[in-house]
């Protein structure tokens, strides 16, 4: 057993040794076949090197007409990737260091910077087709989905290229200066139409303005979108620096956009009050729709100007409020009694302001902020150019301050109003006209503050107020019949329990008396009342009523008692009236063509 361990022991030693002599006879080989793996390597490697060096030195030659000729208006890959082409061979020869081969890069150098003049040129031209001036109605249907055509694809894919080309090239391309230049052109003749319209345009101003027809409203549309356009542009196309290049191109257009607004402003301050409706339309329209994107612009691009502007539209507003408080004061009239009319009818004072609180409160949305603005009161002085600056005290909108604000104006106003007309009514010389006037003036007023729009800010408080107003102006012109009631007081004598028939002369006499004095009073309150005016048919018809309900029955009852005496033989003379005329006549008051 021994014997036969001994052999195997032996027989795998023998085999050790042969595997250790094999292995040292084929690890020379092993290292001789990995060098030469190495060498044939390195000789493909070397091999494609060489390719690619000689494909670089025939770039020259290859890649020129394409380059010399220009790009393809209508396809520019086979341009760039020409383009690409020559970098990379540049690039290629760079890295190897191959300084013999410096004349051909220096070939290929040449023709990339002839590649980024055509591309310049391209860019410029494509810059100039894509900035054409378009209409106004093409302005106001611009969309975003308009960066997306074909034309700014492709405007972009070459401004994205000579850029992305200055470093490798060495060819520096200032797009500043010719991007101003055009785009500057376009905004310019883009919002021309505009300029003109509202240089020639009166639907600005006056009384009868509508709502949304100032022409300055579409500038202001044109203006604002085409800003947005440029913004997204400049944005797509200069890459380095957009803010720079926007604020150059919008330069011309906003000169003339604010320049058209500064002249509205001065127009305005020329105008009254009542015939500046287009200011609150302004206000309304950038508050509502532009203020806070022109606040976002604000921060890449000056719009100063443009701020600038609307402080004038609004200060322009907050003087107007002052002027109308002075109007209604009545401090403007450089003679108390100018205006007065001579039949005692509504002041125009008085419907005017009427009629502006009302525009005022149909725009209450641009007014209550303005308020806020000018602050509780403050409407009683002239307002500041500093006032407008203080942007965090302007909410936009409705507010429950607001319309506290706007209430507390309007009642100012009319306490303004009553004092004033007061004061007008001094002016006449008849007392009974003076009290039409105010009769005529308060009720005006409050049949407004009961009416739409104003019952809606007007309280209980404002209309009994005015109502009491106008109740004492219709007892104090009850009083002006006085003088026709008191010669209807029964001057009779009764005996023995009926009226006598037969009187003294002393009675006869003070019947007659009576008779001619109620003659000639009537005569005289009629005749001068038939000229007066109540325009208020239903004013006019209760105070006609209030006369008749008092002067007809005592006539009556006093013709009655004497017309069957003796106090005169000649009736006719004193007894021109009966009952039916009475009534008649009065039912005339204040009909001036009667």
């Amino acid at each position: 057993m021994n014997g036969l361990s001994g052999k195997l022991t032996n027989i795998l030693d023998s085999f050790d040794n042969r595997l250790f002599k094999l292995e040292e006879s084929v690890l020379p080989i092993h290292k001789a076949t990995q060098n030469l793996t190495k060498l044939a390597n390195n000789i493909d490697s070397t091999m494609k090197s060489t390719e690619e060096i000689i494909e670089c030195l025939n770039m020259p030659s290859i890649e020129e007409p394409i380059i010399e000729i220009g790009p393809n208006e209508n396809d520019l890959i086979p341009y760039l990737r020409a383009m690409g082409h020559l970098k990379d061979g540049i690039d290629t020869i760079e890295k190897g260091y191959l300084h013999s081969c410096d004349k051909t890069v220096q070939m290929m150098k040449q023709l990339l910077n002839t590649g980024m003049v055509h591309l310049e040129k391209l860019f410029r031209k494509c810059l100039v087709a894509t900035s054409q001036p378009i209409d106004v109605p093409t302005i106001l249907t611009l969309t975003r989905e308009w960066m997306d055509t074909d034309e700014m694809q492709q405007l972009a894919l070459l401004s994205e290229n000579i850029v992305s080309s200055e470093r490798e090239v060495g060819y520096s391309v200032d797009f500043t200066k010719p991007y101003i230049d055009i785009r500057s052109n376009f905004l310019q003749k883009s919002l021309h139409p505009c300029l003109i319209a509202v240089q020639a345009s009166d639907k600005h101003q006056g009384i009868s303005y509508e709502r949304g027809t100032s022409e300055f409203l579409k500038y202001t549309d044109c203006y604002a979108k085409l800003l947005e356009i440029e913004y997204l542009f400049a944005e797509k196309i200069i890459l380095s620096d957009p803010g720079a290049a926007m604020n150059g191109s919008i330069v011309e257009a906003t000169v003339e956009y604010t320049s058209a607004g500064r002249q509205l402003v001065l127009n305005a301050r020329k105008l009254n009050y009542t015939e500046t409706t287009f200011v609150f339309d302004i206000i309304h329209r950038y508050d509502s729709e532009y203020a806070a994107y022109f606040d976002h612009l604000s921060r890449v691009i000056a719009l100063s100007d443009v701020f600038e502007m609307m402080d004038g539209f609004k200060l322009t507003v907050l003087q107007h409020f002052y002027e109308f408080m002075e109007d209604v004061k009545g401090r403007k009239e450089t003679h108390q009694n100018a205006h007065l009319s001579s039949d005692g009818t509504v002041h125009e004072t008085t419907s005017n302001a009427l009629n502006f609180l009302k525009r005022l409160y149909a725009w209450r949305d641009t007014v209550e902020p303005l308020l806020i603005l000018l602050g509780d009161g403050n409407w009683n002085y002239p307002p500041s150019s500093q006032v407008v600056m203080d942007a965090s005290r302007y909410p936009m909108g409705e507010t429950a301050l607001g319309a506290a604000l706007l209430q507390k104006f309007f009642v100012d106003a009319l306490d303004q109003i009553v004092i004033a007309l007061q004061t007008k009514a001094k002016g006449y010389k008849k007392l009974t006209l003076a009290t039409l006037f105010l009769l005529n003036n308060y009720n005006h007023i409050l049949k407004q503050i009961r009416s739409p729009p104003l019952n809606a800010l007007f309280d209980d408080g404002s209309e009994m107020k005015f109502g009491t107003l106008v109740k004492k102006q219709l007892d104090a012109y009850q009083e002006s019949w006085k003088p026709c009631i008191e010669n209807l007081m029964d001057v009779s004598y009764v005996k023995g329990g009926g009226l006598k028939t037969s009187m003294g002369s002393g009675e006869r006499q003070l019947v007659k008396e009576r008779f001619k004095s109620f003659n000639t009073e009537f005569e005289e309150i009629s005749k001068a009342q038939q000229m007066y005016a109540i325009p208020d048919m239903e004013l006019r018809n209760q105070v006609i009523r209030g006369v008749k309900n008092v002067l007809v029955p005592m006539y009556g009852r006093f013709l009655d008692k004497y017309q069957g005496t003796d106090f005169t033989k000649n009736p006719s003379k004193y007894i021109r009236y009966d009952k039916e005329k009475i009534d008649r006549t009065i039912s005339h008051l204040f009909e001036p063509t009667a």
